[in-house]
């Protein structure tokens, strides 16, 4: 009884997509949440059973393990992690029914020790720089097929006619948009009811930030709708005719077309019929 599954946790499982959160990077250049280990152990061990991890990392799987009445060997070539692993593990304050034993030699090769091993690992990453691991590609036919796939966001709130909170808490600055005090509220408005309810995605320039670190990008709606172009021609910002980006002369061209049609409605003679 103690390895069922239950009905909820085995429907969970195995389904075709798992949703967790995930965790901070700080100790180990790949870290996973402790409930990715415990929901495979769960589905393909037993209690009492050992499991075996190849590449024992920060020793999630390990606690993992432990936490469910397996028995555990993981297996680490960096020496660096073993301080983080038996952190992790509680060591040596573990109890007799939770012992964990440390082999930092090979008693089979005459306990070579970690320096002298011909494939002693030395990792080339450093820990101390932040990456958006979804904004990286490298080179490979998976990349080829996905890099062109959206990563949608809903608009949270609208500071100002070119500054927009998404969700996530990700800032961003309209490229090419400038802000008319006159008609701040109505572009605010407008922006509010084009993005309410829709999902929206990136597209991005040269320039990456703006000085305040927000994000500069050109925002679309999930229907490929242009935000930039569409806040640009309902005449409630100008535009942006300072800086250079890639749709400077398509915004330019947009604000002019939609000052002549405002003019020809305003010059046009209406008739009455008496």
């Amino acid at each position: 009884m103690e390895s069922k599954l239950t009905r909820e946790e085995w429907n969970e499982y195995f389904s075709s997509h798992w949703y967790f959160p995930g965790v901070k990077q700080s100790e180990h250049l790949a870290m996973f949440p402790e409930e990715l280990p415990r929901r495979l152990i769960k589905m393909f061990s037993f209690a009492g059973e050992t499991v075996f991890d190849p590449f024992l990392g920060s020793g999630t799987t390990s606690l993992a393990a432990s936490r469910l009445n397996r028995n555990s060997i993981g297996y680490e070539i960096n020496p660096d992690y073993i301080p983080v692993i038996k952190e992790k593990l509680g060591f040596p304050q573990s109890d007799l029914f939770n012992a964990v034993e440390f082999c930092e030699d090979f008693p089979d090769t005459g306990a070579l020790s970690f320096d002298v091993l011909p494939y002693r690992y030395i990792d080339p990453h450093r820990l101390d720089k932040k990456t958006d691991i979804k904004k990286q590609t490298y080179g490979s036919k998976i990349d080829q097929n996905t890099a062109s796939r959206e990563e949608f966001y809903s608009v949270k709130e609208v500071l100002s006619p070119n500054l927009l909170v998404l969700s996530g808490g990700l800032r961003i600055r309209l490229i090419g948009v400038k802000i008319v005090p006159g008609t701040k509220e109505e572009a605010i408005s407008y922006l509010r009811e084009k993005c309410r309810k829709r999902r929206v995605f990136l597209r991005f320039d040269t320039e990456q930030y703006d000085p305040d670190g927000n994000r500069l990008c050109y925002l679309y709606l999930d229907n490929k709708t242009f935000v930039n172009l569409h806040l640009i021609r309902s005449g409630f910002v100008e535009v942006d005719e300072e800086s250079e980006y890639k749709h400077k002369k398509k915004f330019v061209g947009a604000r002019k077309n939609a000052e002549r049609v405002d003019i020809e409605q305003r010059d046009k003679p209406v008739s009455t019929q008496l």
